[in-house]
């Protein structure tokens, strides 16, 4: 009969170094393996600040038709400046805040699209209107931002003489021009806020895990 092995007591078994862990070479990790992959721009954020901002527009401007602002084109034209500030300032901290990834210079290219974007769901609508001939492209010329932009494109809405049109397109297309600009920034600025914020919020979280 063979003899059954004796299991070898701890204090008898050799001692064993460490073993070196092998080198498998560098990897992508996180996001940022998914970033290259799929690209830099999240649409998902991007639609959802645009719908923020279109919605937040007209409301704002359907509010300036219930008070009443539109009795003078210098009122009408503040009314406008600070809906679209606001509007796009919200649409684009919106975007920022929902972002997956956190760096300025992405943030306020995402606002930037924001903006741009809306302004394309702007445009298709008043060309729609202008095609379908919509009886009632006059009544939706009350809102401000609607009928700067009609004003803009060279629509009118009634009958007016030929140089006052003339003069009041051109003083129209500058406002609207400025505006455009400062909704631009307040895009950005908003995106960029939005995207620190969240970024502020995720640091506070982790820090105290690391602790």
């Amino acid at each position: 009969m063979r003899e059954p092995i004796q299991p070898t007591p701890p204090e008898q078994r050799p001692s064993r170094g460490p073993e070196p862990l092998p080198y498998v070479g560098p990897r992508p990790t996180g996001e940022v393996a998914g970033y290259l992959g799929r690209g830099l721009v999240e649409w998902a954020p991007t639609w959802g600040g645009v719908f923020v901002s279109l919605g937040i527009l007209f409301l704002l401007s359907a509010l300036g038709v219930a008070i009443g602002v539109g009795s003078g084109a210098t009122a009408v034209a503040i009314w406008e400046a600070i809906s679209l500030i606001v509007a796009f300032f919200i649409g684009g901290w919106f975007t920022g805040r929902t972002l997956n990834l956190f760096d300025n210079l992405m943030a306020g290219a995402h606002g930037l699209l924001v903006w741009a974007v809306s302004m394309v769901f702007a445009i298709v609508f008043l060309v729609a209107a202008t095609v379908a001939s919509i009886n009632s492209l006059a009544n939706l010329a009350r809102i401000a931002f609607i009928s700067n932009l009609l004003q803009a494109a060279g629509i009118t809405t009634g009958p007016t003489a030929a140089g006052a049109a003339s003069s009041t397109a051109v003083t129209s297309s500058w406002v609207t021009f400025i505006i455009l600009v400062l909704a631009v920034i307040s895009a950005i600025i908003g995106a960029v806020v939005g995207n620190n914020s969240r970024a502020a919020e995720m640091r506070s979280v982790t820090e105290p895990t690391r602790r």
